[in-house]
């Protein structure tokens, strides 16, 4: 009887969070996450694995995964074979899921349209580091409500938006002119629930802008954009668990 009630108790809904970043990279990007998710009121398990120990078949446990920035660049596996076995079992993930939602960001994201046969550049400059800019989208969606949004910038790979692979199997949903080089910030894959995000969400700390630098009500205005875009991805995920096509 007893053994009954147990098996009757729902078990709560697991989220996976990859963590990109080589160990003992210094970085507040992870925890932010963890407390962004944990912070939520959606009742789930956030499971933080790091891609090293990643495996495509641990994919089947959750209803969602996400895809973390790291000090890396995927622009880097076109002359490093090395760094790029690494990270297979993360592109044989993104080749193969179908039902699995995935949220993929900055090196994420690059991962993604590396998956898909795409062009990853790199800038010449310095990259963009720790910006906030404002960016445009063509259409709000379930992940992202709003049309004008401030994003934290933090990279030095990008993905054009005139790359044909990306064009065949994204909507390309916001581009942006930075130091430059045209863009693509946010795109959907047309066939697979895969969300792609140049930006950072998980901004930093409270702390971390310098008051100089930044206008600190963008700053929050960043940071709440942020987490309501990871929230609204876990809803997603939710919704899609619980009410299978």
């Amino acid at each position: 009887m007893e053994e009954e009630k147990v098996d009757a108790i729902e078990e709560k809904k697991k989220m996976l969070l990859i963590d990109n970043y080589s160990r003992g990279f210094p970085s507040d990007r992870i925890s932010r996450f963890e407390t962004i998710i944990n912070n939520c009121v959606a009742d789930i398990e956030l499971i933080t694995i790091h891609y090293t120990h990643f495996k495509p078949e641990m994919a089947k446990d959750y209803i969602g995964i996400i895809l973390s920035g790291s000090e890396v660049n995927v622009s880097s596996f076109y002359y490093d074979e090395k760094l790029k076995r690494k990270f297979t079992p993360e592109l044989e993930l993104i080749q193969s899921t179908d039902q699995i939602p995935i949220l993929a960001l900055c090196f994420g994201f690059h991962l993604v349209a590396y998956a898909f046969g795409a062009q990853i550049s790199r800038m010449r400059l310095l990259g963009l580091g720790g910006r906030i800019n404002f960016i445009i989208l063509n259409k709000t969606d379930e992940l992202i409500t709003q049309k004008n949004i401030p994003v934290n910038l933090h990279h030095l790979d990008f993905v054009s938006p005139n790359d044909c692979k990306i064009q065949n199997s994204f909507d390309i949903i916001s581009i942006s002119r930075t130091l430059g080089y045209r863009m693509v910030q946010y795109m959907t894959h047309q066939d697979k629930p895969i969300f792609a995000l140049q930006f950072h969400p998980e901004t930093h700390n409270p702390y971390y802008f310098h008051p100089s630098l930044f206008d600190e009500r963008i700053a929050e205005k960043a940071r709440i954009t942020g987490e309501k875009i990871i929230e609204n991805f876990i809803w997603m995920c939710f919704f899609k668990c619980n009410n299978p096509e």
